[in-house]
């Protein structure tokens, strides 16, 4: 709706960027406060954070970029502004869980205790980063009579100008906070210790293979179902070998 927050003389502040460093930025805080209250050394947490922003960021955007491969071919200057829109979550998570898995195998720490205390704070931010896409006009949905109207500049206006379509980013946050407060009862409760990613992992892949129903920037590529909706289904499955893994340990 708004991608532009402020202008100050040449600056200009995206609110899709603002919005995704204020995500990283929450869950950064959460996960620090958290791993804290679990014994851990604050450089320690710093040093896990650093790894996961950083390599879920190259996630992100590495697959972004190669599911519009041929529009950024023809301009290969806007490869590197992410911060203007354009960052695929899934291969963000993947590449995060890579990034923790490096820390946590170079430092000896345990990547089960750590990913446990992480899951919320991920949650966190990819809720709120959300509500950026929303105001950007990306990651939008299908036309819906009781949907909103987007700018004519905006990815979703110039998908569907002057219709209204399903406000699918608000409705991923909605769903990401709902998943947020699961995770913390569990957290709570003890019993789901070394768990939580994996039923992160779980929630939000089944959450995104449905809402791909309700998107209208994604086209079904195999069997009717999108990129999105194929990357879920292995992430499915990768959580589901990570409790069966867990469990039998």
């Amino acid at each position: 709706m708004y991608p532009v927050l402020l202008r100050i003389g040449t600056l200009t502040i995206h609110t899709y960027g603002f919005l995704i460093a204020l995500g990283l930025a929450a869950g950064a805080t959460l996960f620090i406060y958290q791993g804290k209250r679990c014994g851990l050394k604050e450089e320690t947490l710093l040093g896990f954070c650093f790894w996961v922003i950083i390599s879920g960021i190259v996630g992100a955007r590495l697959s972004y970029v190669a599911s519009e491969i041929g529009w950024f071919l023809r301009n290969p200057g806007r490869i590197i502004l992410f911060w203007q829109g354009g960052l695929a979550l899934q291969g963000g998570v993947l590449f995060a869980a890579l990034g923790a898995l490096y820390y946590t195998h170079r430092h000896r720490l345990s990547f089960w205790r750590l990913a446990d205390i992480a899951a919320p704070s991920i949650v966190l931010g990819i809720s709120i980063g959300r509500v950026g896409c929303f105001f950007n006009g990306c990651c939008y949905g299908k036309p819906w009579v009781l949907g909103f109207i987007f700018p004519g500049s905006s990815p979703a206006g110039r998908a569907f100008p002057h219709q209204p379509i399903i406000p699918t980013q608000l409705i991923s946050s909605v769903n990401l906070l709902v998943i947020l407060l699961i995770l913390i009862v569990f957290r709570r409760q003890g019993r789901w210790r070394g768990q939580l990613f994996p039923f992160f992992l779980l929630s939000y892949s089944v959450h995104r293979f449905g809402i791909e129903f309700l998107r209208g920037d994604h086209l079904p590529i195999f069997l009717h179902l999108t990129l999105a909706q194929l990357a879920s289904i292995f992430m499915i499955i990768l959580a589901l070998g990570m409790v069966w893994k867990r469990k039998a340990r």
